[in-house]
């Protein structure tokens, strides 16, 4: 016959053995390094990395894409800026969307290029850098930008998952 104590310092060591069976799964599957392939379905396709890497910076990279939503189909076209990161080197991937009202920043004229403003928004005089920070004009704040994925060595993006960038 079993006494209390010995029932429940049974059900408790029973209750955290299980516990930790049905944890352990999660934990193997969080600290796995295998590389985790992307659903493309509404992803742009930019092309090969090895290919953007060339030539000069920053570069307007044109892309189309059809979106599946449920049901519908919806054709994108569009283009975005690339440049390369001062810090490491990879590559800035930029909406041309203007921050202050939605327009498209275009490329700026050849005298403002000498200034430093390299993306210009016509609508209402927004002005960027190189790397998409707004130097003059009314965005608050700069271009937006996208996280990139790399398979199968094509550069993906998600066109309709913009980062928010704050001034820094």
């Amino acid at each position: 016959m079993m006494n209390r104590r010995d029932f429940l310092s049974n059900s408790v060591k029973g209750t955290a053995g299980l516990f930790a069976i049905s944890v352990l799964p999660l934990g193997l599957v969080a600290c796995s390094n295998e590389k985790k392939n992307i659903d493309k379905s509404s992803m742009a396709n930019l092309g090969p990395l090895s290919e953007l890497e060339k030539g000069e910076f920053p570069k307007r990279v044109p892309y189309n894409v059809t979106i599946k939503d449920a049901w519908t189909e919806q054709k994108m076209d569009g283009f975005v800026y690339i440049n390369k990161n001062k810090e490491d080197n990879s590559l800035l991937i930029m909406s041309p969307i203007c921050t202050h009202l939605g327009c498209i920043a275009g490329d700026a004229e050849a005298e403002m290029k000498n200034t430093g403003i390299q993306f210009y928004c016509p609508c209402h005089g927004g002005q960027y850098d190189e790397f998409g920070i707004n130097v003059g004009g009314p965005p608050p704040r700069p271009l937006d930008t996208f996280e990139s994925y790399v398979q199968e060595g094509n550069v993906y993006i998600s066109v309709l998952s913009p980062i928010k960038r704050e001034k820094s």
